[in-house]
């Protein structure tokens, strides 16, 4: 709020609020819009000047080009570069600045590339569960019980890849997060 109180206390009197009264009174010639045509006249010299010059509102004609590059210096000095809230109390130059955006860049595709390695090898993971789970395994018969026994020790062995294949899915899972 400070800051607009300051830009209207620094506001030249030469720049009235409408319905003031402006300093150098305004002609009606002194404005140009934007559906006057500009008159046509023959070119005499190679770089004559614009028919409309020193009638656009805001009275550039009167300053000097130097006076507004002081006044511009002036405001960077004090507000920062021109459209931020930043001030331009930084030490880094653009080259600086390309730098730190390249390096962001190159980490941000590392990590980019981790991550789809993390989920190449989580797809691997189910692929094995999956190969595991539809594996085949010999029908036990009810009267033999050493191929019950066999048939539960390979159901219990299928169970523990897959429990093992299952926490290597987790460990990779959080390493992504």
């Amino acid at each position: 709020m400070s800051s607009m109180k300051d830009l209207l206390e620094k506001m030249d009197d030469k720049y009235p609020f409408a319905g003031e009264k402006a300093t150098p009174p305004q002609k009606p010639g002194d404005q140009v819009r934007g559906t006057d045509k500009a008159p046509k006249v023959k070119r005499t010299v190679p770089y004559q000047k614009h028919p409309f010059q020193g009638k656009l509102v805001g009275g550039a004609a009167e300053e000097s080009v130097e006076h507004i590059a002081d006044q511009f210096r002036k405001e960077l000095e004090e507000y920062g570069a021109p459209g931020s809230g930043i001030s331009s109390g930084t030490d880094m130059d653009r080259t600086q600045v390309r730098q730190i955006r390249r390096d962001q860049k190159a980490q941000q595709q590392q990590v980019d590339a981790q991550e789809d390695n993390i989920e190449r090898q989580i797809e691997q993971l189910k692929g094995q569960i999956l190969a595991i789970k539809k594996a085949p395994t010999p029908i036990p018969n009810p009267n033999d019980i050493a191929s019950v026994q066999q048939f539960a020790g390979m159901n219990r062995e299928k169970k523990a890849q897959i429990t093992q294949l299952s926490q290597q899915i987790k460990q990779l899972r959080s390493q992504m997060s």
